[in-house]
């Protein structure tokens, strides 16, 4: 699994038929309308359900096939992509057009340059190192391939599947529904609120009904009320508790108990960064949110220094293997030359050092060291041998950029130095290869690398603010759209499709949704607008924030060290003095602190063999997920270790956990989708 070889081995008709792409574009087209609303709306875009719907329309007239169920899931997948990453930035430009010098209008003629161009180019740009990320499990993929698989499979693996299935629709709906009955968010336990509002009615209604239970609850309700004032003297923010979300509790079981474990930790230390600095603040109440939370230099520094520390030990292992592997291969030469040079032995020689070290250097390699006299320059040679579609990937991004952004410039106020270009390319490079490590060994995405060259982009190239959001805008479009090749190839693989299918039904996607969603987009942006209370676009205001935190740095205008929100403040002038909050002026050994501490704590976890990234990855998402991704670790826990005497039986056993959990993530993810479509209709009715 997970190998060129076993790829070429793959045969039979393609699934790539028409039905297949018909259904996914339709289905497609309901999907791109269902991420683009909900994102604009609250900031979320959830899709799940491909799967399911795919078999129910593949099974209308004709035998299911799971393959064709494949390419329809994954071209509704990429079509929603490229929408997704745009209304995510580029709203801002109408949002905070009266708040800065420059002005740039929303056109149809932008958006689908930026959807087309960097969803095109993304396809491409992770291919070469598609087999490395292939090893790794990618357990937000599991649910798919498995829900794709038992469909089609035999009759109890389907059953069970159904029957999961069936329990977690159940489950989730009966959480919505309560959620919205009582007017309190249920998906996160206990509620965040000092007295939930279930709570309240529910102490309210006994009253009339059952007065010995109203005292016993009222006394319940007092012991409540002292344990949060003892504990907190806020309440607690939303990204605390423990997530009701079976979903997120599977993927601990996915990405298997060490890794969850390493969630975990992350997550303790995240609400221990909370409960000793931002819990001083009471004034603050539930208006601390995670964006501001995660910016903190106790989160940000260390995550920065506990990435640092794996890049370089990955580095420096890298170079150490690598020479021990030369050194290896020309003591081998010297000893076999030594007995003879015979074209015999000769031959023995060549075939022992390929199996010596066949990812590391090629037969010929002592040879081509000594002609080319230079470590480096063979790593060169290497590189772009094995990586040259890469190279041309980031040869037409930055000329695509430079013709757009400062030659033609054809959208108003957007100009881009090429030199800034050329420093975003390989940034740019780095920051896809960095989430596909952390998406595909987690299953988590924690943000993008590049939104870091926001602060060269400001105080080195004096980068405009329309400018900026045109820019990342289409660097977050081109690596959605590079991760969601490596994620379909994954599934691909289990199902034994062929990776030429897989691309091209992705690509197909992206192109389409590029088109699609484009007009979808823009004809929202006229009907309605954005930046209102019917579209307030609360990810693309976040980024917003982001750069004009920065822009009033380098004009030294410091931000506030205090916040005390009241009812007359907007909701955008809350989330920007949140964003100050995180960024008050620290002074510089109180970062380097946590800094160099996250370089010993990668550095210690590289050592023992443990994940840094899973850390990294339970330090930077809520809380509340990683609490939950620990129950599902702690069953895979137990399933290896009553069967790891048993090989056969551990397998028999996880297989059959994995079937009913990826029922289960798809019966959330089918919910939720109903969930989205209802609570659409309402809202547009105006109910």
């Amino acid at each position: 699994m997970g190998n060129e070889g076993e790829e070429a081995k793959i045969g039979g008709a393609s699934p790539m038929t028409l039905r297949s792409v018909v259904f996914g574009s339709l289905v497609g087209i309901l999907y791109i309308f269902l991420a683009v609303y909900v994102s604009l709306k609250t900031g979320v875009v959830f899709i799940g359900g491909m799967a399911i719907i795919g078999y129910i329309l593949l099974s209308i007239r004709g035998r299911y096939k799971p393959k064709e169920n494949m390419v329809l899931s994954s071209i509704v997948d990429a079509t929603v992509c490229v929408s997704a990453g745009v209304v995510a930035g580029l709203p801002a430009l109408v949002i905070f057009a009266g708040r800065t010098a420059f002005f740039t209008p929303i056109t149809f003629e932008l958006i689908i340059t930026i959807s087309v161009f960097a969803g095109v180019l993304g396809v491409f740009l992770l291919l070469p190192f598609r087999e490395e990320f292939l090893k790794m499990p990618w357990p937000q993929v599991v649910p798919v391939y498995k829900t794709i698989e038992s469909l089609g499979a035999d009759v109890s693996s389907k059953n069970k599947l159904l029957k999961w299935m069936g329990g977690s629709i159940a489950y989730i709906g009966g959480v919505l529904g309560a959620g919205y009955a009582f007017r309190s968010d249920l998906t996160v336990l206990p509620p965040t609120e000092t007295l939930p509002n279930w709570w309240t009615r529910l102490v309210t209604f006994t009253k009339t009904w059952n007065p010995p239970l109203y005292t016993n609850l009222s006394y319940l309700q007092s012991f409540y009320q002292f344990v949060g004032q003892t504990m907190s003297p806020s309440p607690l923010p939303s990204f605390m508790g423990i997530s009701n979300s079976p979903l997120i509790a599977s993927i601990g079981y996915f990405v298997g108990w060490k890794r969850a474990g390493m969630v975990f930790l992350g997550g303790v230390y995240s609400v221990l960064v909370w409960a000793i600095f931002e819990n001083q603040f009471p004034e603050l109440g539930r208006f601390v949110d995670y964006g501001s939370h995660m910016n903190l230099p106790q989160i940000f520094y260390l995550a920065m220094g506990v990435l640092i520390a794996f890049l370089a030990f990955g580095f420096l292992k890298g170079i150490k293997d690598w020479w021990d592997n030369r050194r290896k291969i020309k003591a081998l030469e010297a000893h076999i030359r030594a007995q003879s040079q015979g074209q015999k032995n000769q031959q023995k020689l060549d075939t022992k050092k390929s199996k010596l070290a066949p990812d590391m250097v090629s037969v010929e390699a002592p040879r081509q060291l000594k002609i080319s006299g230079s470590l480096v320059k063979e790593w060169l040679r290497l590189a772009v041998t094995k990586y040259k579609s890469v190279l041309i990937v980031l040869a037409i991004f930055f000329v695509g950029c430079s013709l757009l952004f400062y030659v033609f410039e054809p959208f108003y106020n957007v100009k881009i130095n090429p030199l800034f270009t050329l420093l975003s390319t390989p940034a740019l490079l780095l920051s896809s290869w960095w989430s596909a490590l952390t998406l595909s060994e987690t299953g988590f995405l924690t943000g993008f690398l590049t939104d870091l060259l926001a602060v060269p982009a400001i105080l080195g190239f004096d980068i405009n603010f329309p400018s900026l959001i045109v820019f990342f805008t289409l660097m977050t479009v081109m690596q959605s759209s590079a991760l969601r090749v490596i994620g379909w190839l994954k599934v691909g693989r289990e199902l034994k499709v062929k990776d030429r299918t897989v691309l091209l039904s992705v690509l197909y996607g992206v192109i389409f949704g590029a088109v699609v969603g484009s007009a979808i987009v823009y004809l929202l942006y006229q009907t309605y607008g954005f930046g209102n209370s019917y579209f307030p676009a609360p990810t693309a205001t976040i980024t917003g924030i982001f750069f004009l935190s920065i822009l009033q740095f380098k004009q030294w205008v410091l931000p506030s060290s205090t916040i005390i929100p009241t009812q007359a403040l907007t909701t955008l002038q809350i989330y920007e003095q949140l964003y100050h909050y995180a960024f008050q002026p620290y002074s510089l050994h109180y970062r380097e602190i946590f800094f160099i501490a996250g370089l010993i704590v990668g550095l210690a976890l590289c050592k023992f063999d443990l994940s840094p990234i899973s850390f990294l990855v339970g330090v930077l998402i809520p809380p509340a997920y990683s609490f939950s991704i620990m129950f599902g670790g702690g069953l895979n826990y137990y399933v290896y270790r009553k069967n790891k005497d048993n090989l056969e039986k551990y397998q028999e056993k996880d297989s059959g956990y994995q079937v009913s959990l990826s029922g289960v993530s798809a019966g959330e993810g089918l919910i939720y989708l109903v969930w989205i479509m209802i609570t659409t209709l309402i809202m547009l009715l105006g109910i």
